[in-house]
């Protein structure tokens, strides 16, 4: 007797063509997940790099205004490309005030603000600050 139709005979086994196709969305839904974490690490990757490369460049003019002279300290500003070198990828422009403090003691109120825009075309900046003083550094001897 010839039987119609086709029956899955006992122990065999396979994947149907449903249990593929939901198996390829999860896969590919995991994949983009990923994938755009990725770019949401690079992309905060770079700020953090900038925002180094900031700091490096206020506290380096921090440095260069305490090795003045106390007389001599004045506001400016100066613009910094990025440093081709290091892999940077924004030009920083640097600010710095100089404040003869008020309370009338001998010293100046140093300000570094360091700006740049990011990757996203956002404006971002850091502020450093500091007292510079008029106190000239004297060896002390101990007997």
């Amino acid at each position: 007797m010839a039987r119609i139709g086709h029956r899955r005979q006992q122990g065999q086994a396979g994947f149907s063509l449903l249990e593929m196709l939901i198996t390829i969305i999860v896969l590919a839904s995991g994949l983009l997940a990923i994938g755009s974490m990725y770019g949401a690490i690079m992309n905060a990757n770079t700020l953090s790099k900038q925002r180094s490369e900031a700091v490096v460049l206020g506290e380096k003019k921090l440095e260069e205004l305490r090795a003045q002279s106390y007389a001599s300290l004045v506001s400016g500003s100066e613009t910094i490309a990025a440093a081709s070198s290091s892999g940077g990828s924004a030009n920083y422009q640097r600010s710095w005030s100089i404040a003869v403090a008020s309370s009338g003691l001998d010293y100046k109120d140093a300000s570094i603000t360091v700006t740049w825009t990011d990757s996203k075309n956002q404006s971002q900046d850091i502020v450093l600050s500091t007292r510079i003083s008029n106190v000239s550094a004297t060896p002390v001897m101990i007997p």
